[in-house]
């Protein structure tokens, strides 16, 4: 059996690099060839994607016809349960996710070609505590993944898995299970050129935002597994696809722009006290009932000019998938947290992933009494989420700690904003 696959994945909405792909995919695709999207495709750190709740991704993608798709974590987590339940409710294409509970996730499909039965399931990261959290119920992809080789591969020829776990979490499964032939990846942003073969089965991965288009031939009568990467700055912008997402792009950002409320101004500035941080450090506070607050001035962009202010203008400055989580430390531990924040080195501290959008860290800013700090006592923190989750600060991922979802900083600072609009009250959102 001979079979052509084109794949791509973490898009991130992206979505200047969509007409290229388009471009790409009516030079290149068959009648025979399977099309797959690995997850990651909707980011709301996009204004059309927040707009839209995810929608303009879908219509995107129904546009593409992919013969299935996955999720990623931005979809997943990163989406409240009301967006992410109802995201797909106009796709025309397959979800396939076998890990996860929820209306559209489909288990494992059988696609007939002219060769031959190809077998296809789907697996996303298992964030246990924040799928749950959200109302969502995950499983171990690793059981998951036993559960459809065991279901589908006495009934076809080739079986895909469609992975958004990461390359490291990929070569795991082509260890476990040498009945796959083919893992196309996403997570980790791995640049696959001419993917990795573990164990007699191939991994693919196509980086990230839309860089490349990944071509897979693989011909099951002599073992031949060939994987390229085609980098898509080649291709022109396909006409129509330009038309389609200038009109989406522009209906959805002037809905954003309706004002919410009205500000004399508030500054920032990433490296000096600031108004505008300190506003975000009170209402994180005031939101979690915690005992103190911490954000650095680095996670808000620019400054909020006099005037009406919009949810547009909030999503410009604070474009982070990041929630606030309220963490419990001792003194100790609080005291050795702050000197590390209060320091050059954390202030010119640039991160790249876990969420966030910006630059570099800049001045923490802190609401209530962080500088008598009792040695024998507890404390309850709120920080953003990234810096709970380990490569920042290891020491925190073991804390005890309550996630606030689906609250992201921006929306937090809307209930603020709009609280005192002259244009009406808002309702406030509750925990």
């Amino acid at each position: 059996m001979k079979l052509h696959v084109i794949h791509y994945n973490d898009l991130h909405s992206h979505f200047d690099m969509w007409p290229r792909y388009m471009s790409f995919m009516k030079e290149h695709r068959t009648y025979d060839s399977l099309v797959f999207d690995l997850g990651d495709h909707a980011d709301r750190v996009a204004p059309a994607t927040e707009a839209t709740q995810g929608k303009i991704n879908t219509h995107l993608l129904n546009e593409l016809s992919p013969t299935a798709v996955t999720i990623g974590n931005n979809e997943g987590i990163t989406f409240p349960h009301d967006w992410l339940a109802d995201l797909y409710t106009d796709a025309t294409f397959p979800v396939l996710v076998s890990n996860l509970t929820a209306p559209f996730a489909k288990a494992g499909m059988i696609q007939n070609l002219p060769t031959g039965k190809v077998g296809i399931f789907g697996l996303t990261a298992p964030y246990y505590e924040l799928y749950a959290l959200l109302g969502w119920t995950i499983e171990d992809p690793l059981e998951a993944a036993a559960r459809e080789i065991e279901a589908l591969r006495d009934q076809v020829d080739v079986l895909i898995c469609l992975s958004h776990l990461g390359f490291y979490q990929d070569e795991e499964l082509a260890e476990r299970f040498p009945e796959l032939d083919l893992i196309i990846g996403a997570h980790t942003h791995h640049v696959l050129d001419d993917g990795v073969v573990k164990n007699g089965v191939l991994i693919a991965q196509a980086g990230k935002y839309g860089q490349y288009a990944g071509e897979i031939y693989l011909n099951t009568d002599t073992g031949e597994k060939e994987a390229v990467l085609h980098p898509l700055e080649a291709y022109p912008a396909d006409e129509a696809t330009s038309v389609l997402l200038d009109k989406e792009q522009y209906l959805a950002e002037r809905q954003m722009k309706q004002p919410i409320g009205r500000t004399s101004g508030l500054a920032n500035d990433w490296f000096n006290p600031s108004p505008f941080t300190q506003l975000l450090a009170d209402t994180m506070r005031d939101w979690c009932q915690a005992d103190l607050a911490c954000v650095p001035a680095g996670m808000l962009l620019g400054s909020l000019s006099p005037g009406p202010v919009s949810a547009f203008d909030l999503h410009r400055l604070c474009p982070h998938p990041i929630n606030p989580c309220k963490v419990t430390m001792t003194g100790v531990e609080l005291k050795a947290f702050i000197a590390e924040v209060d320091s050059e080195r954390f202030e010119q501290l640039k991160v790249r992933g876990l969420g966030f959008r910006g630059k570099l860290m800049g001045k923490m800013h802190y609401a209530g009494n962080h500088q008598q700090i009792d040695n024998t006592k507890t404390y309850t923190v709120v920080l953003p989420d990234m810096f709970t989750f380990g490569p920042l600060f290891p020491e925190i991922k073991e804390m005890p700690k309550e996630y606030f979802m689906p609250e992201l900083l921006r929306d937090l600072l809307f209930n603020r904003l709009s609280e005192k609009s002259e244009f009406g009250e808002l309702p406030v959102r509750k925990h």
